[in-house]
């Protein structure tokens, strides 16, 4: 019988696509083997270690993500300065990118989703109007929220909420344009 093998995930946009690999840190704990790796490469050791170091900097997780948030509130604010500027559209997307990758490391995953949606919408909009940077603003606010409020699980108002957000961000960039390929093979 053949394990489950996970695939890389491929976004694709309207004039690029992005694949993102899949990383667990039981995966690489097994591919890299070592002086504890039992038969099938697995080193248990190795993955203790792993979890005990990530378990050490879970203390700084909420002062990081606190920043990561402020970082992203500022660059919003430079943003409303002057919206129509790319470099001003690049930090904001730098700061909320930044969210997406480390919400779900820190804790946060709401919050990376709601990032993630962020994203979605400066890299899928054609011009940015007051309607746009209203838009920005709830996202911004959502993830400010979520952090303040240390909201690491799921619970029904976030899920509203991010579903919210998906249903005004589809309609100004269009459901087609970022379509999602998971693909798994056995």
């Amino acid at each position: 019988m053949r394990r489950l093998e996970k695939k890389p995930e491929t976004i694709v946009h309207k004039d690029h696509s992005i694949i993102i690999p899949p990383t667990t840190l039981r995966d690489r704990a097994m591919a890299i083997g070592g002086t504890g790796a039992t038969k099938d490469g697995f080193d248990a050791d190795a993955l203790e270690r792993a979890e005990k170091a990530l378990a050490q900097l879970e203390t700084n997780f909420v002062a990081w993500m606190s920043d990561e948030t402020t970082k992203l509130e500022a660059a919003r604010e430079k943003f409303k300065t002057a919206p129509k500027d790319v470099d001003n559209q690049q930090v904001l997307y730098r700061a909320s990118h930044d969210i997406r990758g480390q919400g779900r490391t820190f804790g946060y995953p709401l919050a990376g989703e709601i990032a993630d949606g962020l994203c979605d919408l400066i890299d899928g909009v054609e011009a940015i109007e007051r309607q746009i940077i209203e838009l920005i603003d709830a996202h911004v606010d959502a993830i400010r929220a979520i952090v303040r409020d240390e909201m690491r699980e799921d619970n029904s108002i976030a899920r509203s909420v991010i579903a919210e957000l998906r249903t005004a961000r589809e309609a100004i960039i269009g459901v087609d344009r970022f379509v999602k390929i998971n693909s798994e093979v056995y």
